[in-house]
């Protein structure tokens, strides 16, 4: 059903007065609910509600009918509050109201012995009384608790329309009712309901109901529309979760929010999402590669495989370092705004040199949209692309290119773009580190692996004690060449290194040296870096009786 349909099938319900039931049922996250609440103060503002009151009540955890006869009347509303929540003066005057129906004739028959439980016995009975031609959305019939039939829901819907001339909208999710529940809907449904609603929108019908008009809702609309998204509370969570970054990209190229505006789309879809069309969250940010669908070591499932497709048709998307915080995001609920700007200055570069003929993505597309006899066309493109952008070219994607030239039989150039690479990055050491997350998937290369590895430790013999211990400070782990820098350090380094700090940092380079003593398994090398810091530490503690105190810290006795 077309949402054109269900707004003129609800219009024409809130204007009759006439008793009646309807329901509007379909899967998870369709937005019945939300379209009902749209629809509802949709016609209040234009006055065509026919009947004074409303009432909505959600059967999610309501246990017995006493308790849903009181929801709905604690619930109800006049209907030009419709719209805002029920409140304690809401119910005030609801309760005047009924008191003033009742009359003073009506206090004799309350008894000054009767119990508690005939006094909420009768609180019931006059709060059910005073539910005359009221429209009542009864929410969540799926998720009523177990200790009340579907039936006698069914049964209170019935006594509501036929003795007290309500109007009632009943919203249920089918495909998630238990056995019981929904051979009792079946079965009573041709008596009860009057009007049965299926609400199966198409992602741009979502878009329309869920979305503002503005520029950043249009760009969401367009990737939502192109995903297919369908489900109303992953859109208006994709919504809220885009909100917390869009202020902090204002400053960048458009280009730069046109691209998390994608990502957020697909990532809080896969995040998310229930449906078996929808990819795999973890498979998505793994694909880190735009070659990632030419690895014929990786065998895919025909599951995973309409996945990629989906992938392909998005522009062909793979994750980068900007996307993996925009995925923090969707996992964490807040954004990380420092680690966000970095990437994003990163980002802006790379769009820069993405838009000369040359770059890493006009290559890819040369290759990737055409059966064309374009092979030395497509070789050359790529070589350029290394020639001019290999700045923000990713290890990831120097694999994939090498190996795709391996493949077409072109060995010596892949050997000359993997030396070329590592010249044009090699101020950035921790880039050839195979153990670092700066290389968040797998190269497969031999050469790659090779010359990445032996560059590495070349660049890192230059690193000073101190540059690592910065580094391991940020949160990274240790790799095993670290290991071995550090082991092979001097006692009298270690002097130095200590002797050359002030403040929190002091501790913070002496436990981070001493901490692998404390720990578990530790290697040849870990023992080592602990043994020969703890040297430096008993060295710096004879210099002076108070020296010595200050070593004590540490557990570290100098006698």
């Amino acid at each position: 059903m077309s949402i054109d349909t269900l707004e003129n099938q609800i219009g024409r319900f809130l204007a009759s007065e006439a008793p009646e039931v309807m329901s509007i049922k379909g899967a998870w996250g369709v937005g019945k609910t939300y379209a009902w609440t749209k629809y509802l103060n949709s016609a209040k503002n234009q006055h065509k509600i026919s009947l004074r009151r409303y009432s909505y009540v959600s059967l999610f955890g309501i246990n017995s009918l006493d308790d849903l006869k009181f929801s709905i009347y604690e619930n109800m509303v006049d209907r030009k509050s419709i719209g805002r929540k029920p409140t304690v003066e809401s119910f005030k005057s609801n309760t005047v109201e009924l008191l003033r129906s009742l009359g003073k004739k009506t206090l004799p028959l309350i008894s000054s012995n009767a119990s508690i439980d005939h006094y909420h016995s009768m609180l019931n009975s006059l709060t059910f009384l005073s539910l005359e031609k009221t429209i009542i959305c009864i929410d969540d019939f799926e998720r009523k608790g177990k200790n009340i039939e579907a039936q006698d829901v069914l049964g209170l819907i019935t006594q509501l329309k036929e003795q007290k001339k309500c109007k009632i909208i009943l919203i249920l999710n089918d495909e998630s009712l238990s056995t019981d529940s929904s051979i009792d809907y079946i079965k009573l449904r041709e008596k009860v309901i009057d009007t049965e609603l299926r609400f199966s929108p198409t992602a741009e019908d979502c878009v329309q109901i869920a979305l503002k008009s503005d520029k950043v809702s249009r760009q969401l609309g367009e990737n939502i529309v192109k995903l297919g998204i369908n489900n109303i509370r992953i859109i208006k969570k994709i919504e809220k979760l885009s909100e917390l970054f869009v202020p902090l990209l204002k400053d960048y190229d458009d280009q730069i929010l046109s691209h998390a505006l994608q990502t957020i789309t697909l990532l809080t879809w896969c995040y998310y999402g229930q449906s078996n069309n929808t990819p795999d969250y973890n498979f998505v940010v793994s694909r880190t590669s735009t070659f990632g669908d030419l690895d014929d070591e990786v065998v895919l499932s025909t599951q995973q495989q309409h996945w990629c497709s989906i992938l392909r048709q998005y522009d062909n998307f793979f994750v980068g370092e900007f996307d993996l915080q925009i995925a923090r995001l969707v996992e964490n609920g807040y954004v990380d705004e420092k680690a966000l700007r970095r990437e994003a200055v990163e980002l802006n570069e790379k769009i820069c040199a993405a838009s000369s003929e040359s770059s890493f993505q006009a290559a890819w597309k040369k290759f990737n949209e055409s059966f064309d006899d374009n092979e030395q066309e497509v070789i050359t493109c790529l070589s350029d692309s290394f020639k001019n952008n290999a700045k923000y070219i990713s290890p990831v994607n120097l694999d994939g290119a090498v190996r795709l030239l391996r493949y077409l039989g072109k060995a010596k150039l892949a050997t000359k773009i993997i030396n070329l690479y590592i010249d044009k990055r090699k101020e950035n050491t921790e880039l050839f580190n195979l153990n670092s997350s700066a290389i968040p998937a797998e190269i497969k290369d031999w050469e790659v692996i090779s010359k990445f590895r032996k560059n590495y430790i070349s660049l890192s013999a230059k690193r000073s004690i101190l540059e690592i211990c910065d580094q391991l400070l940020t949160g990274d782990n240790c790799s095993e060449d670290e290991d071995t820098h550090l082991s092979q350090a001097t006692v009298e380094e270690y002097v130095k290194l200590f002797k050359s700090q002030k403040g929190q940092k002091l501790s913070q380079y002496v436990d981070l040296c001493l901490r692998f003593s404390r720990l578990g398994g530790t290697t040849e090398h870990q023992e080592l870096i602990s043994d020969k810091a703890a040297e430096a530490l008993r060295i710096i503690g004879r210099e002076s009786k108070l020296n010595a105190s200050r070593v004590r810290r540490f557990g570290i006795k100098v006698d």
